[in-house]
């Protein structure tokens, strides 16, 4: 009799972890899938003022809603990636010529983007195509790789060229109105991180169109995480993050329990 009592209380322990840890899984795939949703709605508000299009924003709504990344890190939420480092899809589904070589975050209007290291600002421009666009030299990587950094298709701007910045400083903001040709009818952040810097003297030569020399030719973001190789990481205002290493361009949240 013994025996038996033993077994059951021994299932009934397996049976009440099971079901929390089960618990625990659901609400956190629910708590994903929501941060997605609301960010995928929030970044094409563009086919509102546009509303011909129909057909095209459901067919880019169910793609975000599928195929965005949430990045989060545990314990934070944060915006999802909708086209990472070396995707060959674009952010409104259709397929790139050549693999990605930044990584495309969404957001909602006049979200502030923030510094991902310390830097300095080395150029502030409204491009034709790319709208509003920042590049900012950050220094070196832990592996001793210069750190020019694009941050692409932006708002309005909280720095100005010459400027010095620090990790988590705002220095932009995600547009309210999605209207130049690059950035695809869809809100989002190019964040691209090239080693040669393009002066302003040397734009539309040859192998210096967008920004960056290496355009084509790019660092991959995800190695350079301030916690580690494909680690996003969140800033946050009092800790301490080694010199080279980088941050989320977007703040994150605590989540709450």
């Amino acid at each position: 009799m013994t025996n038996f009592r033993f077994l059951g209380l021994l299932l009934l322990f397996f049976f009440c972890n099971f079901s929390i840890n089960y618990s625990n899984e659901t609400e956190g795939a629910v708590d994903s899938n929501n941060n997605i949703n609301k960010n995928c709605e929030n970044s094409l508000q563009w086919y509102e003022d546009h509303p011909g299009y129909k057909g095209e924003f459901k067919r880019v709504l169910k793609y975000c809603k599928n195929y965005a990344k949430d990045v989060s890190p545990e314990g934070f939420v944060t915006n999802p990636i909708i086209s990472d480092f070396g995707s060959f899809s674009g952010v409104n589904t259709r397929p790139r010529d050549t693999v990605h070589q930044g990584i495309d975050i969404i957001g909602p209007a006049e979200q502030n983007v923030i510094a991902v290291a310390d830097g300095k600002v080395l150029e502030a421009i409204v491009d034709d195509c790319w709208g509003a666009t920042l590049v900012v030299d950050h220094g070196k990587s832990l592996d001793n790789k210069k750190l020019i950094t694009i941050y692409g298709h932006v708002g309005d701007f909280v720095v100005s060229e010459n400027d010095s910045v620090k990790r988590g400083d705002v220095i932009a903001k995600l547009p309210e109105k999605v209207k130049h040709l690059c950035m695809a009818r869809v809100r989002h952040l190019h964040l691209q991180i090239g080693q040669q810097y393009c002066g302003k003297e040397e734009k539309n030569n040859w192998g210096c169109k967008y920004f960056i020399k290496d355009f084509y030719n790019s660092l991959n973001p995800h190695l350079y995480w301030a916690d580690g190789k494909n680690k996003v990481t969140c800033y946050e205002k009092d800790k301490k993050f080694e010199k080279g290493t980088l941050t989320y361009p977007f703040e994150c949240k605590k989540k709450t329990n």
